[in-house]
């Protein structure tokens, strides 16, 4: 299947770098994959096909309780995540803290 695209991703990528600058965790690529996965496990998929769609999800996506969720599931993910860095990390990957640069 083409043109699917999941909306929540987005508003989940966003909220992530919104809340993660205030850390002092990891902020390396596969720490904010982690983050993700987590929240997006937690959180109802939200497919759109087309242009109008996705302008609708993004009225909708606007309403105070679908942000307190994201934010909820979110926040969680980075404590999570922030506690045990790279515990999914591949051994052989070349994990970096960048937490130090920024």
């Amino acid at each position: 299947m083409t043109g699917l695209i999941n909306l929540m991703e987005e508003t989940v990528l966003s909220k992530i770098d919104e809340l993660w600058k205030n850390t002092e965790y990891c902020k390396c690529e596969q720490c904010k994959l982690d983050v993700a996965t987590y929240a997006l496990n937690r959180l109802p998929a939200q497919y759109v096909q087309s242009m109008k769609g996705k302008v609708l999800y993004r009225f909708e996506s606007n309403s105070i309780q679908r942000d307190i969720e994201v934010t909820v599931a979110v926040s969680k993910g980075i404590e999570i995540v922030g506690n045990s860095p790279h515990k999914n990390a591949n051994p052989n990957s070349n994990n970096v803290n960048s937490s130090a640069a920024g």
